[in-house]
């Protein structure tokens, strides 16, 4: 499957147990057209799935919104400091991602914070004893290797990382028992604990640190690109692709989990 397969337009509905899950990804046909020839990064893409894995949406919400101003083509993944680099030379357009709010920026390079909390939000069951972030110390906590905490968690609190190959994966083992906690976007989370098959996950640590997504882009781009790229990542926009990406990836949880006879 290519990357940017999982945008294409499909839907799905499953009666049994009260859930029906629908998928339409919105068309971003005039943001492309704008885009076309565009250079965006983002600083970490999804690897790319091995034949025959089962489609996986990507959980930093970037990469969608990205992705959708691209009309779905692929978007360079670049470090923050390459990005930077790259900026300056004419060589990026733009760059969208989490940077240190005292990051000094080249001459030609300007930066917008985005409305999108990437601060870290755990999730567990509702019966949990896990009270504070300290108390994960020798638990188990499921990341998805394509978010923004692998390493953080064990490093700050001696948990012990689960990592999977995507948000899916990682909140599937969750729900199963194979991890005591999730840790993702806040953000995500939230749009994702509005679905009530979800409710029995629910109990939370709030972020332990806040941090916001941030836009990089070249100071000369044109106001044709600037507004494209701002109505990518308007408060709306992201509001839509979060709940778009939320019933993406809640509907491939449910299609890997077993599901109960509801008879």
């Amino acid at each position: 499957m290519s990357n940017a397969s999982w945008r294409r337009r499909a839907g799905a509905a499953i009666i049994g147990c009260g859930i029906a899950v629908g998928l339409a990804w919105p068309s971003a046909g005039a943001l492309a057209q704008e885009a076309e020839g565009w250079r965006l990064g983002v600083a970490q893409v999804p690897a790319a799935p091995v034949p025959g894995a089962k489609p996986r949406t990507p959980v930093r919400i970037e990469v969608l919104a990205m992705q959708a101003t691209q009309g779905g083509a692929p978007v360079q993944a670049v470090a923050l400091d390459q990005a930077l680099t790259r900026l300056r030379d004419g060589e990026l357009d733009a760059w969208t991602g989490v940077a240190p709010a005292d990051a000094a920026l080249p001459d030609g390079v300007r930066r917008q914070d985005v409305g999108w909390s990437a601060s870290p939000l755990a999730i567990m069951r509702t019966d949990t004893d896990i009270h504070d972030w300290t108390a994960l110390s020798g638990r188990t906590v499921c990341l998805s290797a394509d978010g923004r905490y692998v390493g953080e968690l064990s490093a700050r609190f001696a948990a012990i990382e689960q990592v999977y190959p995507a948000a899916a994966d990682a909140l599937l083992a969750l729900r199963t028992g194979q991890c005591d906690a999730a840790v993702a976007d806040e953000d995500f989370l939230r749009e994702l604990l509005k679905y009530p098959e979800w409710r029995k996950f629910s109990a939370q640590l709030a972020p332990y640190r806040k941090e916001k997504l941030t836009q990089l882009r070249r100071a000369d781009l044109s106001a044709a690109g600037r507004e494209a790229l701002s109505r990518a990542l308007s408060p709306a926009a992201l509001r839509g692709e979060a709940r778009e990406q939320a019933r993406a990836i809640a509907f491939e949880v449910y299609l890997d989990q077993t599901v109960p006879d509801c008879h």
